[in-house]
């Protein structure tokens, strides 16, 4: 799949390193906030990449509704 370099599926849950989401950023997304940098201390899981991976496990509705409420460091365990 065209994600599974930006992210590893492990027991259900889903972990972005700091690196696979700095890649994702900058190659796919072109996106250079420094927010997303891997070396960055306050690093953030980009967005644009946390939409397609639940697009991806959960597919495409007429409605959908999503709602960030908070940034999503490195390496958090994410239940899709």
């Amino acid at each position: 799949m065209f994600l599974d370099p930006f992210h590893a599926a492990e027991e259900g849950t889903l972990r972005i390193s700091a690196q696979q989401g700095s890649a994702f950023a900058k190659e796919v997304a072109g996106d250079f906030n420094p927010i997303h940098d891997a070396t960055n201390p306050r690093f953030c899981a980009p967005g644009d990449l946390l939409f397609a991976l639940v697009l991806a496990r959960c597919g495409l509705a007429r409605r959908m509704t999503f709602r960030f409420t908070g940034m999503v460091g490195a390496d958090a365990a994410l239940n899709v």
